[in-house]
């Protein structure tokens, strides 16, 4: 079972202030066996406060402020024979704050502080200059992506273990862990839907490279862009203006506004249906293999979501082609396992503002279980020694359990598959778990 890691941090005034005894003793009642945390004394924020920080966290009480807070910390932790290791992993550190730095390691060395996760090359070469013997983790800032930046940081560093960037996908993460099988690694469950290191985004979001953003997201396509060959159709002679205008258009209309059209303009009796239900059938095609092709349980049945995914269907309905039965099928099934769902949902718990309120409370831990599958995939890799995932300041003690009883038992009990999963929010990563990109459709088939 991988580590389960505990952040610390807290300012030691007024209602942000802890019984460090106590509260250490119970983290570890509720399984923590490893520790982190963050410093921001007050040498350090007298001068830059908390929105420049050494150690990438940006308010007082995401950190520890004080020496002898954390001296007490460490002296907790080790009492149960446990880790602590502590971040310098800010984006930057100038001329004016390194000598700052220097001194907490100092700090850091005279407490025992068992670990630093870094991100800086001169940090790293200031540890190797004095001959630092406790160990080192390489931050997830560093952005290692590839077996040559790993290799380069072993090769010139004593490091401890590699923190794999968050916004890998699983697939990365296997062939990275394979090639240095001799190496600890770090991962995360929770990415950052942008595959930029810590959200410094280029902009440019190509669905077919993976790179996921919020723009993307809402319809898994790339929208028109402005043409680079303008000058060339624009000098083309053979090419009316009319022409011309046409292909400098960028207007961009999703998959469903253009089966919504078609539909319209089929109804209309005196038009040419045959160039219409030829487009149709193209549209289909080009995206039949789309991974949100089912009706998301999560939403309003009036949700733009559901709405698109019921002019969907009313297109395969009315094209009524054997090609695309088994389409059909996949969508009405979603479609009746949610009606049936909450028909039953609605039975046991009769008074409706009750119901949405029981969802509402109950929406991310019905999420969580998608933590399940992919503990599963890391659990293959013996050098994965911790993974990240997230909690949200909820019962997270339940679902470590639930995660050690299943890596224990291999076996995902049923009882753990709910319809009312939103799968379309973990099916990017999952589908290198599940390979076949269409994964869900499968799942939700014994829900019907």
């Amino acid at each position: 079972m991988f580590k389960k890691i505990v952040w610390l941090g807290f300012s030691t005034k007024w209602k942000n202030a802890k019984d460090l005894e106590k509260y250490i003793a119970s983290l570890v009642d509720w399984w923590a066996n490893e520790f982190f945390t963050g410093y921001n004394p007050e040498y350090w924020s007298s001068k830059f406060g908390f929105e420049v920080s050494p150690n990438g966290r940006f308010a007082e009480h995401e950190q520890i402020t004080d020496y002898e807070t954390l001296k007490l910390i460490v002296e907790e932790v080790h009492k149960y024979d446990l880790e602590i290791f502590i971040n310098l992993n800010a984006w930057y550190y100038t001329d004016q704050t390194f000598p700052l730095i220097k001194r907490m390691i100092e700090e850091f060395i005279e407490l025992w502080i068992d670990w630093i996760i870094c991100w800086n090359i001169s940090i790293l070469e200031y540890l190797k200059e004095i001959e630092y013997k406790w160990k080192i983790n390489i931050s997830t800032i560093l952005a290692l992506y590839n077996s040559e930046a790993i290799k380069y940081f072993l090769d010139n560093y004593k490091i401890n273990k590699i923190i794999l960037s968050r916004e890998i996908t699983l697939k990365e993460i296997e062939n990275l862990v394979n090639e240095f099988p001799n190496t600890q690694f770090e991962v995360f469950w929770e990415w950052d839907f942008c595959r930029y290191n810590n959200w410094l985004c280029f902009a440019e979001h190509k669905y077919g490279a993976k790179d996921i953003c919020t723009i993307v997201v809402n319809d898994l396509v790339i929208k028109k862009k402005f043409r680079a060959d303008f000058k060339e159709f624009i000098l083309d002679e053979s090419l009316s203006n009319q022409e011309k205008v046409e292909k400098m258009d960028d207007e961009y209309a999703d998959i469903y506004s253009q089966i919504a059209t078609i539909l319209w303009k089929i109804e209309l009796w005196f038009l040419d249906k045959e160039p219409l239900v030829n487009e149709l059938i193209k549209i289909i095609n080009i995206s039949k293999n789309r991974v949100d092709l089912y009706f998301d349980a999560l939403q309003a049945i009036n949700s733009m979501k559901n709405v698109n995914i019921m002019i969907y269907l009313r297109a395969l309905k009315y094209l009524n082609l054997s090609e695309f039965s088994q389409l059909t099928n996949e969508i009405e099934n979603s479609i009746k396992s949610w009606i049936k769902s909450l028909t039953n949902k609605t039975k046991e718990i009769w008074w409706l503002p009750k119901l949405k309120a029981l969802e509402l409370a109950s929406f991310y831990a019905k999420w969580d279980n998608l933590n399940l599958y992919t503990y599963l995939f890391f659990s293959k890799f013996k050098n994965i020694e911790t993974v990240k995932f997230p909690t949200r300041g909820r019962n997270y003690t339940e679902k470590i359990k639930l995660i050690e009883s299943v890596l224990n038992d291999w076996k995902v009990d049923e009882k753990y598959l709910n319809r009312w999963i939103s799968i379309e929010r973990a099916h990017y990563d999952l589908t290198y778990l599940f390979w076949d990109k269409l994964w869900f459709r499968e799942l939700l088939k014994q829900y019907n």
